[in-house]
């Protein structure tokens, strides 16, 4: 398998909005700035929450890392001055944070990112700060609760097992993935994160019986599951050892998943049938042109799916020029690696994200003049 399938591992089936064209997701940010306050006080503090991480994530799409962080850093900021927070908005004021480190990881740094992760999870265990990019995060009094400290952890760990040990795998560090999922006890029977990154690690090693046997005994619980078990069993081989069977099975699973089609799991499942169609490509099998064309008909409804399908030489090779037109357009709108915002949607999206944060900060000074028992914001050190 080589190097940019390998990125993609573990690959799991996780719902991701597509990337629609640029000034459609600003325009998307601006709706729910000016939306009406209603719902609860978590609820509203959601909503603006969201604008804030979807803005950061566009930000990092447009290759722009430096804003991006500034987000983060920024919307972190307004729970940093509430603290301590109440148990409902830890997860809220954790995410921007885990956003950095998954940010890293987009810009291949894999290394970094872990090195992020793994200073908020200490960070979180013993109750104190770390220092991240140079500024300090204090997580000693982020909340109050026992139950508030129990969420941050939890939080921080399962960030930790799925974007850390994805972070050392991008930086090679197989080895040393496998080994944080199983010190994380997140190597479980389902092809998740952990098994998926131990099965790798031995192929990496050439224990291909040991990656066999963990294949073979993996239960997988969704459809996705079964056809990343193919997938493995044939990647983990050489090319020229790979039993027929295996790769008509490979071929019928990831064919049966591209016509299961779930909500926001677009770029899933063009993966999982490029990495097919690289794993087959020495083989010869009538049903590889059903799978490029239902690829390639796949990659028209999402930036990300584009980009990824204009990646492999094969399905260029396959692609007409309309097609290829069409998929280099739909990045581009996206704005995929720009390197730029351009104006006005740049003065647009910070002025959503002014308004969801002055909205976040209302509903948490709000809930800590309504809450009985909650001291005032910002009572306690940081």
């Amino acid at each position: 398998m080589n190097d940019q399938l390998l990125a993609w591992f573990p690959l799991i089936q996780r719902p991701r909005p597509p990337a629609l064209p640029l000034d459609a997701r600003v325009r998307q940010l601006t709706d729910l700035a000016t939306q009406p306050a209603t719902g609860n006080i978590h609820q509203q503090a959601v909503r603006a929450a969201e604008i804030c991480n979807k803005a950061a994530l566009i930000a990092s799409d447009c290759a722009l890392p430096g804003l991006a962080r500034h987000l983060c850093w920024s919307q972190y900021a307004v729970f940093d001055q509430a603290r301590p927070l109440p148990t409902w908005a830890v997860k809220l004021a954790l995410q921007p944070l885990l956003n950095i480190a998954r940010q890293l990881i987009r810009e291949g740094d894999g290394t970094s990112a872990h090195a992020v992760l793994d200073a908020l999870f200490h960070a979180a265990h013993a109750r104190t700060s770390t220092e991240i990019a140079g500024r300090t995060v204090n997580l000693h009094r982020l909340t109050s609760s026992a139950e508030g400290h129990k969420t941050v952890v939890t939080l921080v760990w399962a960030a930790l097992l799925a974007d850390g040990t994805r972070a050392l795998a991008q930086a090679g560090r197989w080895h040393e993935a496998a080994a944080a999922a199983a010190a994380h006890r997140g190597v479980g029977a389902r092809l998740l994160d952990g098994r998926q990154i131990t099965i790798l690690a031995l192929a990496q090693n050439r224990q291909h019986d040991e990656a066999a046997a963990l294949i073979e005994n993996s239960r997988p619980a969704e459809p996705w599951e079964e056809a990343v078990q193919h997938l493995l069993s044939v990647a983990h081989r050489e090319a020229n050892a790979v039993p027929a069977t295996h790769l008509d099975a490979m071929l019928t699973a990831v064919l049966a998943l591209q016509q299961q089609p779930a909500p926001g799991t677009a770029v899933f499942r063009i993966r999982a049938g490029i990495t097919a169609l690289t794993l087959a490509a020495a083989h010869t099998e009538e049903r590889i042109p059903l799978l490029q064309a239902d690829v390639l008909a796949m990659a028209h409804a999402d930036g990300y799916a584009a980009r990824d399908t204009l990646t492999h030489p094969r399905l260029r090779r396959a692609m007409t020029a309309g097609q290829r037109q069409a998929l280099t357009c739909l990045v581009r709108t996206a704005g995929l690696g720009a390197g730029t915002i351009p104006e006005p949607l740049r003065s647009v999206l910070m002025r959503a994200v002014q308004a969801g944060e002055e909205r976040l900060r209302h509903s948490l000074e709000r809930d800590a003049v309504t809450s009985p028992t909650a001291p005032p914001a910002g009572s306690h050190g940081r």
